[in-house]
Order: structure tokens, then C-alpha cells, then sequence
């Protein structure tokens, strides 16, 4: 088992990284839960048990990352890195967006918050709705070319729409075994599949290195335009095989 923000061997008892000193928790491969005590594979889905990155609120703030909890009553579900999905719920962050300055060149998602599972990453995650607009997006690009990997931690289960909007100088997104859906038009990645981003500079191929088989590939829904981006060189996939941790 190894630590995904250095990838030193996690200590298998605490499943803490004895190098950088971050924190996992168990969370099923296949539908994201945390098991109980003594469970071995998941007991609703019958998936391997990992570890996946676990991060304080504090800790998350603290490298500019922001997080949705929606509620409902005294009910936590479905908690998304991001914007707001669902409605009525508790948003905690530093600053709108992703704000560090420079960005880290590699930034690491985290799978819980908490002890808590996050579910996926969401609109407005690297961005706020302002930045959206094309009057403002060649300042979003710049702020964010430092960015040239990221890594989504095992356990999260989608990246939809506009997840990583604005990071510009993106070069390997790596998706974990446990993701079902990566549901948007690309933009995110291209805008409107050309190669040249608003800001002028050239975007370079994107590899996205999926920690599974091709045949494991094949079940997460995905848009025909991936393969569109596949076949013009924009998109390199690269398959590692099955890693559980």
C-alpha cells in the first residue's frame, strides 16, 4: 500500500505515510464506502478495500482546497470536491477557488474528508462561476499553468462537468479503478477540442493514466468526444492494470 502524495509504503497498520506524514482510510473500490471494523472486501458490493488520501477541513484549506458538504436534516451524503451540487449544504474553503500562488505542480484530490467519503469532483472545483465567463479566462489559465499533474485519490467515483476548468498547463490526470463516470464535453481539458488555449499557449497532449485494465476502462461512462480527442493526439490513455494500493 502505498501513500498517494509521495507513494512511500503507508504503515498497514495506521495507513500513514511515515515520509510526508498524510492520513488514509479504507473506502471500497467499487462503490466508495468506508467499511466497517474487520471488514476484508466490501460487504454491499463484494470490491477490494484501499486506501484512499483522508484529509482534515483544516488541512484541506490550507492547500486551497475547497469542499462541498450538502446535508440533509442532521445528514451527510454525497460530498463533493467542488461546487454545489445537490443544494442546501455547507461549503467550507480559504478563498474562492483554487488560490495558492503558484498552484502546486502536482496537486493530489483527496477521497475523504474527514473519515468521511467524497463522492466526486464537481463544477467550480479549480474555479469560481465567475471565471467561466471569456473575458475572464486567460487570467484563470495563468493562474493555473503551474498545474501539471493531478492525481484523484482511489475511492472517488466521478469527475463531471467542468472539473478541471482552467488548468491550462495540465499534462497526466490520474484516475483511480474506482471511477464510474468522467461525464462532460472536454471542455475542461480543451476548450472546444482545439489545441490552443485562451490564453495563447499550445496545450500539450494530455496523458490520462487510469489505474485499471482496458477492459476495466471500457464500463466507465465516458463521452464520444474522448475518443475524438484519442484519435486527434490531444489524449493519450495509458492503462497501469489493476493497483489496490
Amino acid at each position: 500500500m502505498k501513500c498517494e502524495v509521495c507513494s512511500a509504503p503507508l504503515d498497514p497498520e495506521t495507513l500513514r505515510c511515515p515520509v510526508c506524514g498524510a492520513r488514509h482510510t479504507l473506502v471500497c473500490m467499487g462503490c466508495g464506502r468506508v467499511p466497517e471494523p474487520g471488514e476484508k472486501v466490501c460487504r454491499e458490493c463484494g470490491e477490494a478495500l484501499v486506501p484512499g488520501l483522508d484529509m482534515t477541513r483544516e488541512e484541506m484549506a490550507t492547500v486551497g482546497q475547497k469542499c462541498f458538504m450538502p446535508y440533509s436534516g442532521d445528514r451527510v451524503y454525497k460530498i463533493y470536491l467542488g461546487g454545489n451540487l445537490d443544494g442546501g449544504g455547507h461549503v467550507f474553503h480559504n478563498l474562492p477557488g483554487y488560490t495558492r500562488t503558484p498552484p502546486e505542480e502536482r496537486v493530489v484530490l483527496p477521497s475523504l474528508v474527514e473519515g468521511h467519503p467524497i463522492y466526486g469532483i464537481w463544477n467550480e472545483y479549480f474555479c469560481v462561476g465567475d471565471e467561466f465567463m471569456p473575458a475572464l479566462q486567460e487570467a484563470t489559465y495563468a493562474r493555473m499553468m503551474s498545474i501539471r499533474e493531478i492525481v484523484v485519490s482511489r475511492g472517488i467515483q466521478e469527475c463531471f462537468t467542468y472539473a478541471f476548468f482552467g488548468c491550462a498547463g495540465l499534462e497526466v490526470l490520474d484516475l483511480p479503478r474506482s471511477l464510474k463516470r468522467m461525464m462532460n464535453d472536454f471542455y475542461d481539458l480543451f476548450m472546444d477540442g482545439k489545441e490552443v488555449m485562451g490564453n495563447g499557449v499550445k496545450k500539450t497532449p494530455i496523458t490520462i493514466r487510469y489505474h485499471g485494465t482496458e477492459e476495466d476502462w471500457q464500463k466507465v461512462a465516458v463521452t464520444s468526444r474522448l475518443w475524438d480527442y484519442v484519435d486527434k493526439g490531444c489524449i493519450r490513455m495509458e492503462y497501469l492494470g489493476r493497483d489496490e494500493g
